[in-house]
């Protein structure tokens, strides 16, 4: 992937990822900044702040309308990518008022503004070694601009925008939606093969726990509730290359992801094997932090919190998930259910493991749970939206159901 940028004369500096360029309204060339590569052609990174959080490369800054300033990166354009990033240094202060917006540039005209959020739904997982926001949808975009505006007028360690644009596998493009109903209660879920999973990305071999108590719900908030049935394969496997690529994830965060069509897909490696008394009881998973152990993670593909709060287009004010995921999520839930005995309309107790961020809890905090939970019951967030938690109990009783 190959960038260019077209900044205002307030600019502090221009970035190319590959030839220096000219920094508007002068006649000499600027002095080219390296971006931070990442070793795959599928992401492009550019930092954005230095060490101490001081505005790099092609950010540039200036005061807001009150209190506070506005970064800016400028226009960025050049070759397409489907997804874009932001990620910082774990353990960075991060401005609590801090917010983040985008223009995106497809089919040669800039769209609208639109909320980047900056809160990662899993929380920054033990496992990871940056910290972030959620992988943003673009869809085969060729240029973005980026701008911050912090009430404080700061911004994290070693910022960084990445431009992500997965490798897709003949398999991911036409997916195979033949029935893989191989245990008894399993409904048909997609394989990795099928989102076009770069197996060589991901950490060899299992992560096993030993056993499973409850299951966790998300919503991964990628910036667009409207995505169509073939763009499902590609906002996926953003995903999973943000997570590893990026923020250093060793795996797919989520074991599993049901789409708007109410398509199950396996997300961590293992998730289907996964079952007691086997040689794989449990996977442990990246979607919670603090408390990945003895859970599963299921993340709904969208964003259920009303009135665009936690970014990404307009969700309006009743963004509720569309019948056909929640039967597919109550299908899952039951056949994972069944296998490990769970009692979905139960509660169980789940212990964390500390990590901070969005996990309040110290290391050691004892918590009562709902067999079903959700992200907002162990962490703090409002992951997975306020019209998805809703419907929680009526997916607990269905799951009941299902299970006799």
């Amino acid at each position: 992937m190959r960038f260019r940028t077209s900044i205002p004369a307030i600019a502090l500096g221009v970035v190319s990822l590959t030839t220096p360029l000219a920094v508007a309204g002068t006649s000499t060339a600027a002095t080219a900044l390296e971006a931070t590569a990442a070793d795959s052609s599928q992401v492009e990174d550019t930092t954005l702040t230095d060490n101490v959080g001081k505005p790099s490369g092609v950010l540039s800054a200036k005061a807001g309308s009150g209190a506070g300033k506005v970064f800016s990166t400028g226009e960025i354009t050049g070759e397409s990518f489907s997804s874009i990033g932001l990620s910082w240094k774990k353990g960075s202060a991060v401005d609590e008022g801090l917010t983040a917006e985008t223009r995106i540039h497809r089919d040669g005209a800039w769209e609208s503004w639109r909320e980047v959020p900056l809160e990662l739904d899993e929380g920054v997982a033990e496992e990871a070694k940056r910290a972030g926001a959620p992988a943003f949808y673009t869809d085969d975009a060729d240029g973005v601009e980026v701008r911050f505006t912090s009430p404080k007028g700061s911004l994290p360690q070693d910022l960084r925008l990445s431009f992500i644009d997965p490798a897709q596998s003949p398999a991911a493009s036409s997916p195979d939606n033949q029935p893989r109903s191989a245990r008894t209660g399993q409904p048909d879920i997609k394989l990795r093969k099928d989102w076009g999973a770069d197996e060589a990305l991901a950490d060899p071999g299992y992560k096993t726990q030993p056993s499973i108590k409850a299951a966790v719900v998300h919503h991964t908030v990628t910036g667009n509730n409207s995505y169509t049935q073939e763009q499902v394969p590609q906002i996926i496997n953003g995903i999973y290359v943000q997570h590893i690529k990026v923020l250093g994830y060793g795996d797919f965060p989520y074991h599993f992801i049901v789409d708007r069509f109410g398509g199950i897909w396996e997300g961590r490696k293992g998730s289907i094997e996964m079952q007691p008394g086997t040689a794989i009881p449990g996977i442990l998973g990246g979607h919670a932090s603090g408390f990945n152990t003895n859970t599963f993670g299921v993340a709904m593909l969208g964003n259920f919190e009303p009135n665009n709060s936690e970014g990404g287009e307009d969700t309006g004010p009743d963004p509720k998930p569309t019948e056909a995921m929640i039967k597919s999520l109550a299908d899952l839930l039951a056949w994972k259910s069944g296998q490990y005995q769970l009692d979905p309309e139960g509660s169980t107790q789940l212990v964390s493991a500390g990590g901070g961020g969005t996990n309040p809890h110290p290391v050691g905090t004892v918590l009562d749970v709902p067999v079903i939970s959700s992200h907002r019951d162990v962490n703090v967030t409002a992951c997975p939206g306020a019209k998805l938690y809703e419907v929680l109990p009526d997916l607990r009783e269905q799951v009941a159901d299902q299970l006799g």
